[in-house]
């Protein structure tokens, strides 16, 4: 192909990106934000997910890990479509690659890809050239508009999220969020979500062909894997439950700190595979605001 061909391919692809991303702004909301806005107003409107108290397991939520001091640096925020190597760096706030990352939940960082729309969900783990600070990983990516969640602790220091915007170029038509859904099937398994009265707990029941699924096995450190977002504004929760019982059940305690509609996706795994079960919710802030203060004003933690 000559070059002149291949500009105009680019250009082509470049203005079908364009397109997607007008479409999916009405749908999920404007591409282009104030970052300093967004970033300050961030922590008020987070959704909070706490995992169940167990004995001797281990948990812990993001839901207050966002930190504007790490930035995630892509390579490239435009991307053919199709299996890619995404690449980037994690700059701190002098602008310098880390190098140096604290283990959690057996790895030193959780890359989560969510495209706009809220349709198509990754959860991959990247590779780290510790002498550069480089991370990479292939991944395949639908064209559209993705938002890049990064979920990591530096050495020493809190775990944080970073996120960024990444482009894949091609048409495609975004989807609706559509009605709330309580069951999904996934790979010839069952899994029906169950909210009690107050909304403050999440329950995910696993069941194939039928039968309770209860040998649920370990992946990375736990049964299951919780990421929530929120529709309005793409908010970001990674949330590990307590070490229990290997099924057929697996539960959260749940805070939605602002009303709205929020798409779950619960990673599990038996079989020898991982498995991903979606769904989608609307939340109502005021139960769980209630939950958390009791009737009469006293608070509580989870």
């Amino acid at each position: 192909m000559q070059t002149w061909q291949k500009v105009l391919v680019f250009v082509v692809a470049l203005a079908a990106v364009f397109g997607v991303a007008v479409g999916i702004g009405l749908l999920a909301g404007p591409i282009d934000t104030d970052d300093e806005a967004h970033d300050a107003g961030h922590d008020d409107e987070r959704v909070h997910l706490d995992p169940v108290e167990g004995e001797g397991g281990h948990g812990g939520g993001r839901g207050d890990a966002h930190d504007t001091a790490y930035e995630l640096a892509l390579d490239a925020d435009v991307v053919d479509s199709g299996r890619v190597t995404v690449a980037f760096r994690i700059l701190d706030e002098a602008g310098e690659p880390v190098t140096s990352y604290d283990v959690e939940h057996e790895k030193r960082l959780h890359l989560i890809a969510v495209r706009r729309d809220l349709a198509e969900y990754r959860h991959v783990h990247p590779r780290l050239d510790a002498a550069t600070g480089r991370w990479t990983v292939p991944i395949a990516l639908g064209a559209g508009s993705w938002r890049l969640y990064a979920d990591f602790a530096p050495t020493g220091a809190e775990p944080v999220v970073a996120e960024a915007e990444l482009m894949v170029a091609g048409r495609f038509a975004p989807a609706e969020l559509g009605p709330d859904t309580t069951t999904a099937r996934v790979d010839g398994y069952e899994v029906h979500l169950e909210r009690d009265d107050a909304g403050s707990m999440v329950t995910f029941h696993v069941t194939r062909e039928g039968a309770e699924v209860t040998d649920l096995q370990p992946y990375l450190g736990s049964y299951g894997h919780l990421v929530a977002i929120r529709a309005e504004d793409l908010a970001y929760l990674h949330v590990h439950p307590e070490e229990g019982p290997a099924g057929p059940e697996v539960g959260f305690h749940a805070e939605f700190a602002e009303s709205g509609r929020y798409r779950l996706f619960l990673d599990f795994k038996h079989g020898g595979r991982v498995h991903t079960a979606d769904f989608t919710i609307s939340a109502d802030a005021a139960d769980s605001e209630q939950e958390e203060h009791g009737e009469e004003g006293g608070g509580h933690d989870h």
